[in-house]
């Protein structure tokens, strides 16, 4: 007698979705130790920080007065000033706001070599409360020509020159240039 109209049950057995399950996990195990979160920070601060210089200029260019942003090399922070009377002080009632550089970044070049700007962790002259300050001016040009430089904290500790990252400030028109040291040579990124 044959039976009409039998289906086989729809979904998967347990031994399918077991072996699915076993072979997620083994391209997890391949695939995860292979990221390296600190280069995708390092990566993610140097945006955060073309970001905030950007706006600052912006800011500048907007409100029609100079913006300071001072580089705190000790504790790892940005900090934007609108200096509304155009004094370089940092004076009661003007807005300012700090960010931090990222979470296991720290300003440095963690054993790369450097760019023209020279060596230092930022190389802008000009100093706000003893640190190292970039002026936007209202319109849009920076102060001088320059730049940072970020590295993870584990290159900061073991010279890691590919997690070398530098932002260069251009002087005539304060934009901002992103560069990534790739092992054999500085590159501009986008």
């Amino acid at each position: 007698m044959a039976f009409r109209g039998a289906r086989p049950a729809a979904g998967f057995t347990l031994i399918e979705a077991v072996m699915v399950m076993v072979l997620v996990g083994l391209l997890a195990a391949i695939a995860v130790p292979r990221l390296d979160f600190s280069r995708m920070r390092v990566n993610g601060s140097v945006r955060v920080v073309a970001g905030l210089l950007a706006l600052a200029q912006r800011s500048a260019i907007t409100l029609q007065n100079n913006v300071n942003v001072v580089f705190n090399t000790d504790t790892q922070q940005i900090t934007i000033h609108e200096d509304t009377n155009n004094n370089n002080v940092i004076d009661i009632g003007e807005h300012t706001r700090s960010y931090p550089v990222g979470e296991g970044v720290v300003f440095g070049r963690g054993g790369a070599p450097t760019r023209l700007y020279g060596a230092d962790k930022v190389s802008f002259t000009r100093r706000l409360n003893g640190m190292p300050e970039l002026t936007f001016l209202r319109d849009g040009s920076a102060s001088e020509a320059g730049g940072l430089y970020l590295t993870t904290t584990r290159a900061a500790r073991s010279a890691t020159p590919q997690d070398a990252r530098s932002v260069e400030v251009v002087h005539a028109t304060g934009r901002a240039e992103r560069y990534r040291y790739d092992g054999s040579a500085w590159k501009r990124y986008l």
